[in-house]
């Protein structure tokens, strides 16, 4: 290479790739340690409502009250917020949620004897905190996509799924921890202060995403799922938006989203139904012991970190054949757990690969969302999909302890197996076509005909 070249290549080209990708890797690692600090402290908060609400009223039942009522105004939260989140400032929501948040936990946590000790008063502080906890987790879902590229939202998101499965695995161990040494109420003090950090922390990381390389700027251009400008974000915040029932009829009428929408809520469905009794199965069906079934669990957490760093791998041009590939794979998992569980080392292979395709599927549907919905209507287009997945599975779930008292946890999983297989063929039917469609309706901008 000649000097001249040397001198051009210096001046022009080189120096943009390299600040870009510092950017994305600071990025990932400020939000990776959000995601850490806000699991701590939701794996504390969680175990120390539940044993308020065991310890005041001394009913196993209540703490299935405080869950419930918690999914409850989660359901509430998907469907109200989105239209706030669209035409106010997502970055402000979510720093408003964390600051309630620490309140209620600071106000609970200093030893208010009359607060900790009323049962209806935990059961309205957990929900208080579920309400603001999901408004602020949709905030960040409609924020990504305006200070990221497409490329950067996939490897922040996948990384993140792999740091949250990881604390899956040493959160209940911390708030255990905490449980022991702060009893009691005392236990949200430190869930107040983890969420003081974590709101430090989000501060770091809007600051970080607020420096833009020109190269990211030129990238973000292209691509269509950067950070909206200034201006666009006043357009947005103060232009009449479609209301709530436009954007669901609009949603209902387009055969992709419509399409879109079936395929999710019956893979979510089964995803969320089995996780959520791979215990039962390992204890009822299988005959583990309680500590020994917990220790299994691990398993599914390692395919879940796995996961995650496949998502961030395949960038944003494999999120099409993670759709179909992903279910399956969950699916295969799931039945080799129900059928041959009974051998414990292939019931850790089969766990493995359900985590596997359990977080590879979430995180890709996710981020589908996330690049396909019309960005000034994410929040309302999100939280109308997200209400609809929360009904169903609930349903699913409450349904699912029946059957599995009456037919036995092999019966059953051999069911959702099943379906996760049919699902994973749906989605391959889920063509070009249909995801050209998902950005050509009424309300995307840019692309006005319908399909």
């Amino acid at each position: 290479m000649t000097t001249a070249q040397q001198k051009t290549e210096t001046e022009a080209g080189p120096t943009a790739p390299p600040a870009a990708s510092r950017r994305l890797t600071l990025l990932i690692a400020v939000f990776g340690v959000l995601v850490l600090v806000r699991s701590m402290s939701e794996g504390i908060y969680d175990i120390a409502f539940a044993n308020l609400a065991l310890d005041l009223s001394g009913l196993v039942s209540t703490v299935g009250l405080v869950y419930c009522v918690g999914y409850g105004v989660e359901v509430v939260a998907s469907v109200a917020a989105g239209p706030l989140l669209d035409r106010g400032n997502p970055k402000t929501v979510l720093v408003v949620s964390y600051l309630i948040k620490i309140g209620v936990f600071a106000l609970i946590g200093v030893g208010s004897s009359f607060l900790s000790s009323h049962l209806w008063a935990i059961v309205v502080a957990a929900a208080t905190v579920d309400l603001v906890h999901h408004v602020g987790e949709m905030a960040l879902f409609v924020l990504l996509p305006r200070v990221l590229d497409a490329k950067s939202l996939v490897r922040v998101q996948g990384i993140a799924g792999s740091i949250r499965s990881s604390c899956e695995l040493l959160s209940p161990v911390v708030a255990g921890l905490v449980i022991t040494l702060m009893p009691g109420s005392r236990a949200l003090l430190v869930a107040a202060a983890l969420q003081v950090l974590a709101l430090a922390v989000f501060a770091v990381f809007a600051a970080v995403a607020a420096r833009r390389p020109a190269a990211v700027d030129g990238a973000a251009a292209a691509g269509g799922a950067g950070e909206a400008d200034a201006t666009d974000e006043q357009d947005g915040g103060s232009a009449v938006l479609p209301s709530r029932r436009t954007v669901a009829r609009t949603i209902t009428n387009s055969r992709s989203w419509r399409r879109f929408a079936l395929f999710h809520a019956l893979t979510v469905l089964c995803l969320s139904t089995v996780v959520l009794s791979l215990l039962s199965l390992m204890r009822e069906t299988h005959h583990m012991s309680a500590a020994r079934a917990g220790v299994f669990l691990v398993f599914s957490t390692v395919g879940a970190v796995v996961g995650g760093l496949v998502v961030a791998k395949a960038g944003p041009d494999g999120i099409r054949g993670s759709l179909r590939w992903a279910p399956a794979l969950a699916g295969a998992g799931t039945l080799v757990a129900a059928l041959l569980g009974h051998d414990q080392w292939v019931l850790a292979a089969g766990l493995v690969l359900f985590g596997l395709g359990f977080t590879v599927y979430l995180r890709s549907a996710g981020l589908l969302i996330q690049l396909r919905a019309p960005s000034k209507l994410l929040g309302t287009w999100f939280g109308l999909l997200d209400a609809v997945i929360r009904i169903v599975s609930a349903a699913a779930i409450l349904a699912t302890g029946f059957l599995f008292d009456r037919f036995g946890g092999a019966v059953v999983y051999l069911a959702f197996g099943g379906l996760l297989v049919l699902s994973a063929a749906l989605w391959s039917t889920f063509g070009t076509q249909d995801h050209t469609g998902l950005t050509r309706t009424p309300l995307h901008p840019e692309h006005p005909s319908t399909d």
